[in-house]
């Protein structure tokens, strides 16, 4: 009968049998010796060595390379983009509301860009192309009256924001209709009606 050895029978049996099973060994009537997972009448326990277990090596989660067909959409293509004028804080006098804004850029402003102004969050839906200019102006028409938050926008063809300045506060002063005596206040000024002397009738009255 052919027989394995020891340790090859061993490791073929614990890879058959559960783990924690026990192996027998005796001696057949043929002087051989014999292992088994069951035991029988004579039989000896063989004690195995502690089965080492190597953990499995993780798979590399493969990162697939970045996409740069689109810039990310708060890429800043400007070193420079603020408002130069007016300064912070300023008050602008102005009864029809109009507000001007010189934008420097660095570099200047691309033709395939828009510059936008944002007031108090809201962004004006005109704008100005880059012409190849590092400075640029921009009148924005009928703002209301009081404190407004503005900044300037830079956006691409399709309306996508890019990059946007830091925001300025400016105070704007114009004629308010509802003050009292306002009322004609694009009428010129008319003077007073001439005294007429007592008894003297009106012209035309046929008097």
């Amino acid at each position: 009968m052919f027989r394995l050895p020891l340790p090859a029978l061993c490791a073929l049996l614990l890879l058959a049998s559960p783990a924690g099973a026990q192996i027998y060994t005796w001696t057949d009537a043929q002087g051989n010796r014999v292992y088994s997972d069951h035991p029988r009448p004579g039989a000896e326990t063989v004690e195995l060595g502690t089965t080492n277990v190597v953990a499995p090596v993780p798979a590399t989660t493969t990162r697939s390379a970045p996409d740069n067909t689109e810039r990310p959409a708060r890429e800043s293509f400007y070193r420079q983009l603020s408002i130069t004028n007016p300064a912070h804080d300023s008050a602008i006098r102005s009864n029809e509301g109009d507000l001007t804004l010189t934008i420097a850029t660095d570099p200047p402003l691309s033709g395939s860009h828009l510059l936008k102004v944002s007031i108090d969050g809201a962004v004006n839906p005109t704008g100005v192309p880059g012409n190849g200019a590092a400075v640029q102006q921009l009148t924005v028409h009928n703002i209301d009256r009081g404190s407004h938050e503005i900044a300037v926008v830079v956006v691409n063809a399709r309306g996508e924001e890019l990059q946007r300045s830091p925001p300025i506060t400016v105070h704007l002063q114009r004629t308010s209709l509802n003050q009292p005596g306002r009322g004609g206040a694009n009428q010129a000024p008319q003077a007073p009606a001439a005294p007429r002397a007592p008894n003297v009738p009106r012209p035309g009255s046929g008097g």
